[in-house]
């Protein structure tokens, strides 16, 4: 993780670009901290009504979408509710 200021970004905004695609790249500019952040070939919507970060993040998208496809597939378990403490090992 590199912290540049404000004004180091904005002598050399392409030097921290590119490098914001090996590295995490934070930006203090005065009280506050802003990220570079690096996206792919797409910019995600978040799909959060109240803009969640965790949405934000391409790879929980991805876990979401597999596991709704696990769903419709029926690779499945169910369990009851008196056996859900047996099953995480509470009893």
């Amino acid at each position: 993780m590199i912290v540049i200021t404000g004004k180091e970004f904005g002598d050399n905004p392409q030097k921290y670009i590119d490098l914001a695609t090996k590295e995490r790249i934070i930006i203090k500019k005065e009280q506050e901290y802003l990220e570079i952040v690096p996206r792919g070939k797409s910019i995600p919507v978040n799909p959060s009504p109240s803009n969640d970060p965790y949405f934000d993040d391409p790879e929980n998208i991805e876990r979401i979408l597999h596991s709704s496809t696990q769903i419709a597939e029926g690779k499945v378990h169910t369990l009851e509710r008196k056996d859900i403490r047996s099953f995480l090992g509470l009893d």
